[in-house]
């Protein structure tokens, strides 16, 4: 088992202490697909594989900078 990654379960409170969302916005985007799928690990408890959510977390920083203009770039002005 050399260099196997054991998935880290994280409870809902801690997707949103990372992700900066409450409960029904989470469960929102997770409805329209937006964010990962938590897995069933009880008859009423979920858990988010962390890896997961910070990925998650890392394309939203990468997307919101890509829509940003350069730095030291002005639009319009020569």
């Amino acid at each position: 088992m050399a260099d196997q990654t054991i998935p880290i379960l994280i409870a809902r409170r801690r997707v949103s202490e990372i992700t900066g969302m409450e409960r029904s916005a989470l469960y929102e985007r997770i409805a329209r697909g937006e964010f990962p799928k938590p897995i069933q690990i009880g008859s009423a408890a979920v858990r988010w594989i962390e890896a997961e959510v910070v990925a998650w977390v890392q394309q939203q920083i990468d997307a919101s900078r890509a829509q940003q203009p350069a730095k030291g770039s002005r639009s319009g002005r020569a």
